[in-house]
Formats: structure tokens, sequence, C-alpha cells
């Protein structure tokens, strides 16, 4: 749903005079870079399990394929 001309209107006025896509682009990409930061300590912590045969193969499978599938859903729904 498009916003009306008083509501960008309100908007800039509230947020500073910001554009809306600028903030939705930096909301986004703080987004992608936290998920990614997390996904990059989570596999880190992962290997290093894995190393130590503390995480069995399945398990590392499993992380793995979520991990990708998180990223990618996310990607296509807020980045595209």
């Amino acid at each position: 749903m498009a916003m009306t001309a008083a509501q960008i209107n309100a908007f800039k006025t509230a947020s500073g005079n910001i554009d809306i896509s600028v903030l939705y682009l930096v909301s986004v990409g703080l987004l992608l870079c936290v998920l990614f930061l997390w996904a990059a300590w989570a596999a880190v912590d992962v290997c290093h399990g894995w190393a130590n045969i503390k995480v069995r193969d399945a398990a590392l499978a499993r992380f793995v394929i979520r991990s990708v599938a998180l990223l990618i859903v996310c990607i296509w729904m807020f980045a595209s």
C-alpha cells in the first residue's frame, strides 16, 4: 500500500527530512549484516565443535542447511 502525500510529508518532518527509501536500505542492510555476522559466528563455533568431535556430521549438515535457508529467505523477502 503506497503512502499518501500527507503521510510522506509527515514522515519526512518527523524523521528529520530523511527519505523513506534511505531508511529502508539502512534497516535492510543492518538486518543482513547482523544475519551474516551471526551465521559466521555460528559456523566458526560449529566447526570448532566438529573438529573436537563434539558435533556430529548430521548436526553440521542441518546447521548449514538451516543457515543458508535463513539467509536466502531473508534476502528474498527483504532485499529484493
